[in-house]
């Protein structure tokens, strides 16, 4: 059963977030069983109008037993940032072509996205709140792919011989 919160939530809100891990861990059940709570008690810490706080202590209990990045993203905006999950996944694939290609489509992509909202631009458009939620994932999957680039641009720093010229 995927959780699906019933009552509208501020985005961004620590209830928003925090119903968005419960979603992203598989829903109140799975909530139920990880923190062996009632269903009442969990859907208190998502409720918008409650009082209840879910314990970091907690949280840390959902994000290790699962693959919820909901808090890691959230905890990164509130400190000026993003989170960039790099995923570590076959050595086989060529991750420079990848990455290659995606940077090339997505400058295109974005470059058009900031053109359309600038208020400035000849033909200024309008992005909603849903299509900047959708946008916002496939910026972060690129910058996830730089994130990848970039370490094993380090590992090459890191190998390099030092008496090499």
């Amino acid at each position: 059963m995927t959780f699906n919160p019933l009552k509208r939530r501020k985005y961004g809100s620590t209830k928003a977030v925090i119903s968005e891990l419960f979603r992203q861990v598989g829903g109140i059940p799975k909530v139920m069983e990880i923190l062996d709570i009632g269903r009442t008690r969990a859907y208190d810490f998502t409720d918008p109008n409650g009082d209840a706080e879910l314990s970091l202590e907690r949280v840390e209990k959902l994000v290790r037993e699962t693959d919820a990045t909901v808090i890691s993203e959230h905890f990164a905006f509130l400190a000026g940032g993003v989170f960039l999950p790099i995923e570590t996944l076959e050595e086989d694939v060529d991750w420079h072509g990848i990455a290659s290609r995606a940077s090339q489509k997505n400058a295109a992509n974005i470059g058009g996205i900031l053109d359309s909202i600038s208020p400035t631009s000849v033909t200024p458009g309008y992005i909603d709140a849903e299509e900047a939620r959708q946008l916002i994932k496939k910026l972060d999957q690129h910058f996830s792919l730089l994130a990848h680039q970039r370490q094993l641009l380090v590992a090459i720093i890191e190998n390099e011989d030092p008496d090499a010229p």
